[in-house]
């Protein structure tokens, strides 16, 4: 009996004991180091970089705009009764662009006239009263104070007339005012008025650009305001095949910025080499703008934007490593920077530095090198931002 009993309490034992094994087991295997996983090896694309001048050359999308461009608006106000041109439509200086109803315009001038006829006639009675007491009162018939009261009576006659006549004269420039003329040779640019439209007095109803000198018009950013005034500008790129560049002249400046991108209105005049040239462009065709800063001695390297990696501490990019299968990270001083380039200095000629996706690189990764030289890179970032 009490054999069976001691049998009895060993079994719990011996599986208390194999459980506690296998625990052990487990947390060993736990703990035990895990096999490090391979690095996929990524393709990126580098660019071998080499010194450049201190110059800075930078782009800009311009247009081509008539060196005077008016908004035109009638001085009287009314109902449009014809429009006589559209836009794009040839004009000349004198020729009717538009016309308000004159029905209005045409009894204010009658009315005028009647009242100058009206005031001409007692004008004339006054006159001849004053030349009667002057006759008599030299006779003595009549006292001085009836012939200075009949004096003062003429006068007031004549003052009456000469207002009348000024009053006409305003109703006949307002009944012309109803017409609207070009005020020089050139071509319509916009048009704000339809048939049956009333306009009020001095608002814009359509643009005239006049012929003759062209302009380049482009928009300036913040960081180059300081640079334009100084910078040699030229213009190419035109519908035409050849590149020929066009000198230009900065000839004015916006002293403000736009509300909208904070761009400053910049107006470029042809010089005597490119007059003729830019004379031919048609207005509002694109052109392209080019501001090239002096060289101010100092070397530099000129990167796209998509190869710099700015973190909280100093700016850099991913340079190759000697072994051209993993990056390095080098420190570089930003010069200048635009949209779509940048200039740095901290490197060194020939070294390869990463240009596409240098934000989602770190330093331990192993990298397979695709060389792509920078103007082709330049290409496609200008093709891409356009």
């Amino acid at each position: 009996m009490k054999a069976s009993v001691m049998k009895n309490r060993s079994i719990p034992i011996v599986a208390l004991t194999t459980l506690s094994m296998a625990a052990a087991s487990l947390f060993i295997a736990g703990c035990s180091d895990k096999p490090a996983p391979h690095s996929a090896v990524r393709s990126v694309y580098v660019s071998m970089v080499a010194s450049a001048d201190g110059a800075d050359q930078r782009n800009f999308t311009a247009s081509v705009r008539a060196r005077v461009e008016t908004e035109l608006a009638f001085r009287t106000s009314g109902k449009v009764v014809q429009r006589l041109v559209d836009v794009g439509t040839q004009v000349r200086a004198g020729q009717a662009l538009a016309r308000l109803d004159t029905n209005d315009y045409a009894l204010a001038v009658q009315a005028a006239e009647d009242l100058v006829r009206a005031a001409r006639v007692d004008a004339e009675q006054s006159a001849s009263d004053e030349a009667r007491f002057r006759r008599l009162s030299a006779e003595g018939s009549v006292g001085m104070a009836d012939h200075e009261r009949q004096k003062a009576r003429a006068d007031a006659a004549a003052a009456r007339l000469s207002q009348a006549q000024s009053q006409l004269a305003l109703a006949r420039n307002r009944d012309t005012y109803t017409t609207l003329v070009a005020p020089y040779d050139g071509v319509v640019t916009a048009l704000r008025i339809e048939m049956g439209q009333v306009v009020a007095e001095g608002q814009p109803v359509l643009a005239v650009a006049r012929d003759g000198e062209r302009e380049i018009v482009a928009d300036i950013p913040e960081e180059w305001v300081g640079r334009v005034r100084t910078a040699a500008a030229s213009a190419n790129g035109w519908y035409e095949r050849d590149n020929t560049a066009l000198p230009l002249r900065l000839r004015e400046l916006s002293p403000l910025a736009s509300a909208q991108g904070r761009t400053f209105r910049a107006r470029f005049a042809a010089t005597e080499a490119s007059r003729k040239m830019i004379s031919q462009l048609p207005l509002g065709s694109t052109a392209q703008l080019q501001l090239a800063t002096k060289d101010s001695g100092e070397r530099g390297v000129q990167l796209p934007v998509t190869a710099l990696v700015k973190g909280s501490g100093q700016p850099g990019v991913w340079v190759l490593n000697t072994s051209a299968n993993g990056l390095v990270f080098k420190p570089v001083q930003v010069q200048t920077i635009d949209d779509s380039s940048l200039r740095v200095t901290g490197l060194s000629t020939g070294e390869k530095v990463v240009t596409v996706g240098a934000q989602k690189l770190d330093a331990g990764q192993a990298v397979r090198a695709i060389e792509r030289p920078l103007a082709q890179l330049s290409q496609a970032t200008t093709r891409s931002g356009s």
